[in-house]
């Protein structure tokens, strides 16, 4: 049998030779690798060598063929303290099934100690969890090994509540014990309301705000300043909320204090009695507020009264709040021939005689009734020109007309505190006198007359209501021919009981 011989060219053998070397370095050649990963390891464990590579794709995977497996070897280890927290150089040999030869390659390992607890805040989701143990990875590169190996089995409601948690996350297949603390950083939330109240009325610091919320009850609410409740106008407040984590946040709002109406008020005015050249103190247990109760000061007109010269002068008292708006109340000063104080110790001292512990003001009012009718007799001829000028001459010669009768019970009224005051007769016809008694109020019964002045109708008026007096003038008429005797302008009175 003849042998057949192909002879080829020079230059097809040389194409021939070439396609055989090429295939052959395409298929011993190593595969393509992905450039190797930098890893993080735990202070203490070594690393899995295969987290220094990256997926791999060769040139045959392109053409539809399986990826060789790749393996990994640490080719300094021996130079290496995985015990020591630092940045290491690590030395690779990489290798593909069905390659001819290894691949040489340097990666980081960044050895790390983890922190053993932290903190997060209250509701914080469970992938922020995570995320926040490993904030000391912040400073690395992205490392293959770190976020796709942290894994644990979390309590869904871990962070629904503050507290400590003990829990275990494991990284590369290592568990480590973590210890979560839950804590509220959240400040509070609210809206914002504006006030608006009459000048001198506090609000309550929660007025301005709604709709708080925070995770941690109670919420303290108080004002960053006071308010000024006593400035017209808008002015800017602010609301601290505070909850017991200490967490605070600031609400602006608005404040409108309305103006002021109401005048100040002058409280102990009375009528003063002096005797003649003495000093007189007009200002003492006078006192003015305003309509807010403040002390504020008043001053006092006496420029009509002559120290020097008996009779009676009118006073006025004005008090001005901030707003300008003010009052003013007058009064009489007599000045008397005697010492009024003097006259109030010698009355005082009858008083103490005729009265007893334990007697209410209708009987007080009635011994002193007595007292004056049994013991002043009834004259014409006094001059009658000041209480305690009346009042004197009671006490030094128990005799006078009405006003002395009038005025020696208006002192002794008065040193027990039975509300008192002057009645003058109205309409007084021609060749007829004038006549006063009192009004008296004793233990709130209501005002009734109180006349212990003798009269040609004996009738005792101790405590007279209106409808006697009126029935006393009336029959006063009919048998003396005195006419309007009980008769009173009763606009310028209380209400008298009737």
């Amino acid at each position: 049998m003849k042998k057949k011989i192909i002879i080829i060219s020079t230059t097809t053998a040389v194409v021939l030779i070439g396609i055989a070397v090429a295939l052959f370095i395409f298929l011993s050649r190593p595969a393509f690798y992905v450039p190797v990963n930098s890893v993080l390891v735990l202070e203490g464990h070594a690393p899995n060598p295969q987290d220094f590579v990256a997926l791999v794709q060769d040139r045959a995977a392109t053409l539809g063929l399986s990826s060789p497996e790749t393996t990994v070897e640490i080719r300094n280890l021996e130079n290496i303290n995985w015990n020591e927290s630092g940045d290491v150089q690590v030395s690779l040999r990489l290798r593909q099934d069905g390659s001819l030869r290894s691949v040489q390659a340097e990666a980081t390992a960044y050895i790390r100690t983890m922190p053993a607890a932290f903190g997060i805040s209250v509701e914080t989701p469970m992938d922020e969890i995570v995320s926040n143990w490993l904030f000391w990875t912040d400073n690395l590169p992205p490392l293959h090994n770190v976020l796709a190996d942290v894994q644990g089995d979390f309590p869904a409601n871990i962070t629904n509540a503050t507290g400590i948690h003990d829990l275990e996350f494991s990284l590369g297949g290592v568990g480590v014990p973590v210890q979560i603390t839950v804590t509220d950083t959240t400040p509070p939330t609210a809206t914002a309301v504006n006030i608006t109240l009459p000048m001198g009325e506090m609000p309550e610091p929660y007025a301005f705000v709604t709709d708080v919320f925070d995770h941690s009850l109670p919420v303290t609410i108080e004002f960053a300043e006071t308010p000024d409740i006593f400035q017209y106008g808008d002015q800017p407040v602010e609301i601290t909320l505070t909850d017991r984590y200490g967490n605070s946040t600031v609400v602006a709002s608005t404040f409108t204090v309305l103006p002021n109406t109401v005048p100040p008020s002058i409280y102990g005015v009375q009528n003063i009695y002096l005797m003649v050249d003495s000093a007189a103190m007009f200002r003492r247990g006078v006192t003015a507020e305003d309509t807010f109760g403040r002390p504020i000061d008043f001053t006092v007109d006496s420029s009509q009264v002559d120290i020097a010269t008996l009779g009676v002068y009118t006073i006025t008292y004005r008090a001005e709040d901030a707003w300008g708006l003010y009052t003013e109340v007058t009064a009489e000063v007599t000045v008397t021939g005697v010492d009024p104080e003097d006259v109030r110790e010698r009355a005082q001292r009858i008083l103490d005689t005729i009265l007893r512990d334990g007697m209410t003001q209708v009987e007080q009012a009635r011994a002193i009734f007595n007292w004056v009718g049994w013991n002043i007799a009834y004259t014409a001829s006094f001059e009658h020109r000041s209480v305690y000028d009346s009042a004197n001459q009671a006490l030094t010669h128990r005799r006078g007309n009405c006003f002395v009768f009038y005025s020696i019970s208006e002192v002794m009224l008065t040193l027990v505190g039975i509300p008192n005051m002057r009645v003058d007769r109205a309409d007084v016809q021609p060749g007829q006198s004038r006549h006063a008694w009192n009004l008296i109020n004793p233990d709130g019964l209501g005002w009734h007359h109180f006349d212990a002045t003798p009269a040609r109708v004996n009738i005792n008026r101790f405590m007279f209501t209106q409808t006697q007096a009126e029935e006393f003038t009336a029959r006063t008429q009919r048998e003396t021919g005195t006419r309007n005797y009980f008769h009173i302008d009763l606009d310028l009175y209380p209400e008298i009981v009737r």
